[in-house]
């Protein structure tokens, strides 16, 4: 009779344990989707604050796109290797089966965050766009107001400013050589290419201390002078993040891809805080490997680098 009850006992905590958790994880899912309502409602950013915000999303999404990427070539080897096992006639072991299954499982969860921090976003571009427009017509009518009736009002092409181009509105290499040592950037970047397809590239690295992607204080000064010298060009700017071959195991870096790509997403940051469009940049980056391709360096400091190249589109 005892043992019956405490059995009864049990299952009564067991089945109330069950309705706790299911109405948990029910609230859970509430409070989930009024933090996302609460995220889509711009109200409470200034302007400023609205854009602070939106650089941070696209940088944040182009950093898991480039995880996104580099997980999925991981498990293509893996794949790749399991197939060739089997056509061997062999059992492939079960870590590899387990271990393609994780990084699907991994891709899907940072494929879902990308596109959650896209749709904010879309939503903030929006807003940021509109709020622009308003501003915009509210200033060409005080202007409006304010200019004698005899003066007609212009507004001043965006063309105006950008570099003097030639007659088939291409740019010169070398108006970009001069205009690379009016902004005093000579040692730090090599002006590649021809009139039809120029770019610059660093010449000097941008190094990183070992297992870190902070960006040392020493580059503000060229952060500020190359972005400064790019504002007035359409451009693409491609930063490319690379790691020694030292592995890395961390909850912030799981590998020398995260590492990698994080040096990339700071340099970014830093010109982005400069006035460079966050629209305008690319992250690549090959973790450790194009290094230990060629073998151990004897100046591991040297691979702890980040390459920037920009191409001028027109």
């Amino acid at each position: 009779m005892g043992r019956l009850r405490s059995n009864v006992w049990s299952w009564v905590f067991i089945v109330s344990l069950s309705v706790f958790m299911g109405f948990f994880l029910i609230l859970q899912s509430a409070g989930a989707g009024y933090y996302e309502k609460k995220l889509l409602n711009t109200d409470a950013y200034t302007t400023m604050e609205l854009e602070s915000v939106l650089e941070s999303y696209q940088i944040k999404a182009m950093v898991l796109d480039a995880q996104i990427v580099e997980i999925k070539k991981e498990t293509n080897w893996l794949i790749l290797k399991i197939n060739r096992i089997q056509d061997a006639g062999e059992k492939p072991p079960r870590n590899l089966m387990e271990s393609v299954r994780a990084k699907e499982e991994k891709s899907t969860i940072l494929h879902k965050e990308k596109i959650r921090l896209e749709t904010l976003s879309s939503h903030y571009l929006k807003e940021l766009d509109s709020r622009k427009k308003i501003e915009s017509d509210n200033m060409q009518t005080a202007i409006q107001k304010k200019a004698p009736e005899s003066i007609a009002i212009q507004k001043i092409s965006p063309e105006i400013s950008k570099p003097i181009m030639d007659k088939s509105n291409t740019i010169k290499k070398s108006q970009i050589e001069a205009a690379v040592k009016k902004a005093d950037l000579e040692d730090w970047v090599a002006v590649n290419g021809d009139d039809t397809c120029l770019r610059i590239e660093t010449t000097l690295p941008i190094l990183f201390s070992s297992g870190s992607a902070k960006v040392s204080k020493e580059y503000q000064s060229f952060f500020k002078k190359l972005a400064s010298f790019l504002k007035p060009y359409d451009v693409k700017v491609l930063v490319n993040g690379y790691a020694d071959t030292l592995p890395i195991n961390t909850k912030q870096y799981p590998s020398n891809f995260e590492l990698g790509a994080t040096r990339a997403a700071n340099i970014i940051h830093e010109l982005v805080k400069q006035g460079l469009k966050p629209s305008i940049f690319k992250i690549e980056t090959t973790g450790e490997y194009r290094f230990a391709a060629k073998g151990p360096s004897q100046q591991k400091s040297f691979e702890r680098r980040a390459q920037v190249t920009v191409i001028f589109t027109g």
